[in-house]
């Protein structure tokens, strides 16, 4: 187990476990023993009122870093659509790397926690919303494109670099595709669309 705080411990414990065993299989006890606290001995709740609470506390942390990771206004600065999307494209991937744990536990237990397929649906609209929507804006005032809904522009560019990260969270590329090929193909493609409408 990492150093750190308990805090620290209790989390990185529960997110292991939960992702290995599953929510309701993962005790609270399981996961202070596994943090190096005495099982049962009230560790955790002094940090966190409940496993649901811990896991909405995580996933608004995730949200908060990818939202500080990617800027669309120094992203725009780079002056070229097809650069831009690789900045945007290789940041998602590589956080959705970073915590594949947290995002596991989002894709098998959601539907079973609603409070974090709440935070989960919040975190992306709010991700969307300040960094992937403003920078489609940019780039289609930029491309002087006309009569395109930027929110569903957003949808269709970015849907597949979701896809991508949620195949590699499983272990198995979609199409047996593998970064920089999925990535280079993808961007090209998208530089080309703004282009043509340039």
């Amino acid at each position: 187990m990492a150093q750190g705080t308990s805090r620290d411990r209790l989390l990185e414990a529960a997110i292991t476990l939960i992702a290995a065993r599953g929510y309701r299989e993962t005790t609270v006890g399981d996961i202070e023993a596994a943090a190096g606290l005495t099982r049962r001995a009230g560790g955790f709740y002094r940090h966190f009122a409940s496993k649901e609470r811990m896991l909405v506390e995580a996933v608004q942390a995730m949200a908060d870093e990818m939202v500080a990771e990617i800027r669309s206004e120094d992203v725009v600065s780079l002056g070229s659509i097809r650069a831009e999307l690789l900045v945007i494209a290789r940041a998602l991937l590589a956080h959705s790397q970073a915590h594949r744990p947290l995002r596991l536990i989002l894709q098998r237990e959601a539907h079973r926690v609603p409070a974090l397929k709440a935070v989960a649906r919040r975190a992306n609209a709010r991700l969307a919303r300040q960094d992937v929507l403003p920078w489609v804006e940019a780039a289609l005032r930029r491309s002087r494109v006309k009569g395109v809904d930027a929110r569903e522009l957003a949808l269709i560019i970015f849907a597949p670099v979701l896809i991508h990260a949620i195949s590699l969270d499983r272990g198995d590329p979609a199409f047996g595709l593998r970064e920089p090929t999925f990535l280079d193909r993808w961007a090209d493609h998208w530089a080309g669309w703004f282009a043509r409408r340039d």
